[in-house]
């Protein structure tokens, strides 16, 4: 489970991941705030994704996203939530609690 104290590393640092990353190129929606915005999925794990928007400088890091992945076939969804984890210019990085 995600906390407060937890302190996350900013990916410029040294650092393994928990689980494996698998590129997932989708167009998808988020959701933040009250707010429903449209990115990609550059990348995927058990653990998050990482999705580029141009929405970025809108959201903060620790903030709750929802988010609506689909499946390669397209015609299912799946909704996750999860807290970003760190953000750049191009996108942002979402830690599923596990």
């Amino acid at each position: 489970m995600l906390t407060a104290a937890t302190k996350w590393v900013n990916p410029s640092q040294d650092f393994r991941r928990k689980y494996e990353r698998k590129n997932y190129s989708a167009d998808i929606v988020f959701a933040s705030n009250g707010r429903v915005l449209q990115g990609s999925l550059k990348d995927i794990s058990i653990g998050g994704v990482f999705i580029l928007t141009k929405h970025a400088n809108l959201l903060c890091e620790g903030e709750v996203v929802t988010i609506s992945i689909p499946f390669t076939d397209g015609r299912k969804h799946v909704k996750r939530s999860g807290r970003i984890l760190w953000k750049n210019s191009t996108g942002f990085a979402v830690g599923f609690a596990l």
